[in-house]
């Protein structure tokens, strides 16, 4: 069977443990490669080093939304999927975040939060989005 959509889920640092599925994600900027080509610059400013095949650190952007199910729910469910959200997912603490390939695969970072989650203007009537910045390569 075919994946229709992947799933964006953070793990334990040991990948034995999941935290968190990200909701109704709307835009993410993986997969991509995490090999770069690393420049180290001298020190007094004359020639610098490079490094082939390196591994980097980059944002990994994840934007979602949360929604109510239906007409009863409204402005304190979707503060709970918030405060869910914020305490499951800590700052400078190492996770893997994983994203479907296929139904038995996945790409796999190492990942820390190291700001705060964005939920852009809203009134809560009836969704929110939601915008974490996670470190890939930091542990």
């Amino acid at each position: 069977m075919a994946i229709t959509k992947p799933y964006i889920k953070l793990w334990s640092s040991d990948g034995s443990s999941l935290i968190h599925t990200f909701n109704l994600v709307q835009s993410i900027n993986i997969p991509q490669s995490p090999r770069r080509t690393v420049e180290i610059k001298g020190q007094r400013g004359k020639g610098s080093i490079i490094i082939d095949g390196g591994e980097d650190t980059f944002d990994i952007i994840i934007k979602g939304l949360f929604m109510i199910d239906d007409a009863d729910e409204g402005y304190e469910d979707l503060t709970v999927d918030i405060d869910a959200m914020e305490s499951a997912i800590a700052t400078n603490t190492p996770y893997l975040l994983r994203m479907d390939k296929t139904a038995s695969t996945y790409y796999e970072y190492h990942v820390k939060r190291i700001e705060a989650i964005d939920y852009p203007e809203n009134l809560r009537n009836n969704s929110q989005e939601y915008v974490c910045r996670l470190k890939a390569n930091c542990w």
